[in-house]
């Protein structure tokens, strides 16, 4: 629902300002932001309701066991009288059914949860890296631009000069580098 609503707004967008116009949205099928948002907590609201079905059924029970014969000492009833549930095997089979079904779900909502979770830190640290890779890279060059522009200006100022033979090495408070 999230999505139709995303390409409804892109479309009202493109209309009111034209096709060359600014996207809202770079894919309106990601889950981004409000939609990432409200999926996760979806999630973790379907884990309560499955968890909260799970455990009153085992209270409500005194575990996932039927009997087949209760003693009912309530009105209407005068005095203790023997009630039969009829079925308690078929009962027995789906309410266990029911439960392992609502232990799956949760487990997969949890697994789907951790894997979201991971997805959005991998994302952030990709861009957490790739935006410091794209610092260090204007930096370099930045700085190759600046070696190659002062080694050509080096070149022009100073003419090579062959040192004669009886020449000595030169100190290194002779030799000048520029940055």
């Amino acid at each position: 629902m999230h999505v139709a609503y995303r390409d409804e707004r892109e479309r009202k967008h493109t209309l009111k300002y034209g096709e060359g116009c600014r996207k809202l949205y770079k894919n309106t099928g990601k889950k981004r932001g409000g939609l990432w948002w409200t999926y996760v907590l979806t999630l973790v609201f379907k884990i309560a309701v499955d968890g909260t079905f799970v455990y009153l059924i085992y209270h409500i029970y005194e575990g996932y066991d039927f009997p087949s014969l209760i003693k009912c000492e309530q009105k209407p009833c005068p005095n203790k009288v023997d009630c039969f549930i009829s079925r308690p095997t078929e009962k027995r089979i789906f309410t266990i059914f029911m439960v392992v079904t609502s232990l799956a779900c949760i487990l997969l909502s949890f697994f789907e949860i951790l894997y979201l979770v991971g997805k959005r830190c991998k994302e952030c640290c990709t861009q957490i890296h790739q935006s410091r890779n794209s610092t260090i890279q204007s930096r370099q060059g930045v700085m190759a631009t600046s070696l190659v522009i002062g080694g050509k200006n080096q070149m022009e100022s100073n003419s090579l000069k062959l040192p004669s033979k009886d020449a000595s090495a030169p100190s290194y408070t002779q030799v000048s580098i520029s940055r």
